[in-house]
């Protein structure tokens, strides 16, 4: 009962921090709807008369594999735009400005996804601004969220992304579901606008939202950074003590290791961090998750189920339950352990896939259908527990503070430059070869679990200055879970575990680093 007890989430997860959690995870959100509305509407048959073709073949209209690719790829060059500027807007105007851009961008192709009545490319067009706010979320939110959270919780506070994406699916999934009876128009306009509530929630949330502490003391405002680490770990938490180590760490890394510009990402110890960084996105996408996210209806349909859209919902509502899971373990069991044994088993649920469709997907029985459809939902589960929260974990944390934003915007390059050609080409190749398409995400799975065991190194419970440490000492992958730090970063570690503490003994510690520095 020890290993339940009293998780550390419970402990230190107060109602401010909640708060904070919750509503700048909404950007993520928009990223799951706009996915799950997306992929569930290409099996919706009024949004296949209005913008496909009719098939004589089948007798029933169908989105041709060149509009498929076309809506969903180009979503993914919108995210790289979003990234692109991300960086900048970071950086100058703070993260929490950062947001209101974001969620300016999400209402205006909101607004220009709904009035598409006619017009596919404008619809397209829509989706390019939707995604470049998305691109924007997927940098300033796990970014803002790893340097507001206590180390001991900052794998649940990451994983709200995750969570709030696949939320995001859910809800998309559901609403197509239940407009199926609608008339074409009003079917179309009530999904879109549905994903307003995401933008609405950001501004609405947005006076009551501090800046990023770490983002304060970076620029020189000590006493607005006490003001809020006060507010976000209690008034009884010694502020002025947490803000003088972040200070004369931030002096230190300077000193010791300058950096300043994208391309110092790709030198020294910062380069590992940057492969760490991009490697999980590239390989989340690899492993498949584009094409559960988009291609799952139609998938289901080529294995001939009626009801795609019905299992698409009991799919996103699995993952759902298994991302909410993954609040807790992530922080008890780590990032290496979790990514590991989930690349493992979503290999073997994708693997399964293609044997049991290696003859074909017309051919297969009824019992077999069923059985893909069981180790689909598990591998969604599977990934929900592990990869879905793990990359934007990892990419939160692990780059240095003086480029993290630049850090981010490799690694979600990373993950979008992967998915923009696997949404363009996986419709054809699913046409070409039926389901043994998971058996390219499968192998990806594997080489993710070679990734993990060799260069993935552990990360929980440490402060992010703390990993500025070992990351610049070279410590090896495999000895970063027992390795023991004694500069800066393991008194500002030390100072948010022991809360207010002893200030006599603080005050100490910081007097000896100072003449150190």
């Amino acid at each position: 009962m020890r290993w339940i007890s009293k998780p550390a989430l419970l402990r230190e997860l107060n109602p401010r921090l909640l708060f904070v959690g919750c509503f700048v995870s909404l950007g993520s959100m928009g990223f799951g709807f706009d996915n799950g509305w997306w992929g569930g509407a290409l099996g919706l048959a009024p949004f296949a008369r209005k913008y496909g073709a009719y098939n004589e073949a089948t007798g029933t209209y169908d989105i041709p594999s060149e509009k498929q690719s076309a809506g969903t790829g180009t979503g993914s060059a919108g995210i790289i735009l979003g990234c692109l500027i991300a960086p900048w807007l970071c950086q100058n105007l703070g993260r929490k400005p950062t947001l209101l851009v974001m969620a300016s961008l999400l209402v205006v192709g909101i607004v220009l996804e709904a009035s598409a009545i006619t017009s596919f490319w404008q619809l397209v067009v829509g989706r390019v601004i939707v995604y470049s706010g998305i691109g924007l979320a997927s940098n300033v939110v796990p970014m803002y969220q790893s340097e507001c959270a206590p180390a001991n919780i900052r794998g649940a506070f990451l994983t709200a992304y995750s969570f709030w994406n696949t939320f995001g699916g859910f809800l998309a999934a559901l609403v197509i579901f239940l407009s199926q009876s609608l008339t074409t128009q009003w079917a179309y306009v009530t999904v879109i606008l549905c994903q307003l509530f995401v933008p609405i929630g950001v501004l609405l949330s947005y006076p009551c939202l501090p800046e990023s502490p770490r983002w304060l003391v970076y620029r020189g405002r000590f006493e607005e950074a006490e003001v809020v680490i006060k507010d976000l770990y209690g008034p009884d938490y010694n502020a002025t003590e947490e803000v003088q180590l972040l200070r004369l760490q931030i002096e230190e890394q300077r000193e010791l290791n300058k950096a300043t510009s994208i391309l110092d990402c790709f030198r020294g110890q910062n380069l590992r961090r940057t492969i760490i960084a991009v490697m999980v996105q590239v390989l989340q996408q690899a492993q498949g998750v584009s094409f559960i996210n988009n291609y799952i209806v139609t998938f289901m349909e080529q294995l001939g189920f009626e009801n795609s859209l019905r299992w698409n919902v009991i799919v996103t509502v699995c993952g759902l339950a298994a991302n909410f899971i993954s609040f807790y373990t992530f922080d008890k069991i780590g990032r290496r352990v979790s990514l590991f044994f989930g690349a493992f088993l979503m290999a073997a649920m994708m693997m399964g896939v293609a044997g049991a469709t290696i003859q074909g997907t017309s051919s297969i029985t009824a019992s077999t259908k069923n059985g893909c459809v069981a180790m689909l939902i598990l591998w969604y589960c599977i990934f929900g527990l592990s990869w879905g929260p793990g990359v934007w974990i990892l990419g939160g944390e692990v780059g240095t503070g003086q480029l993290r934003e630049r850090t981010l915007l490799l690694s979600s390059l990373g993950s979008f430059v992967t998915s923009v050609p696997i949404n363009f080409v996986n419709p054809y190749v699913q046409a070409a070869i039926g389901g043994q398409v998971t058996f390219i995400y499968g192998s990806f799975s594997v080489a993710a679990m070679v990734f993990v065991h060799f260069c993935l190194p552990e990360t929980k419970d440490r402060s992010l200055e703390e990993l500025d440490e070992m990351f610049q000492n070279g410590v090896p992958t495999r000895k970063f879970a027992s390795h023991i730090c004694t500069g800066l970063g393991s008194q500002i570690r030390k100072l948010e575990k022991e809360g207010d503490g002893d200030l006599k003994q603080k005050e100490s510690v910081i007097s000896h680093v100072e003449v150190a520095v």
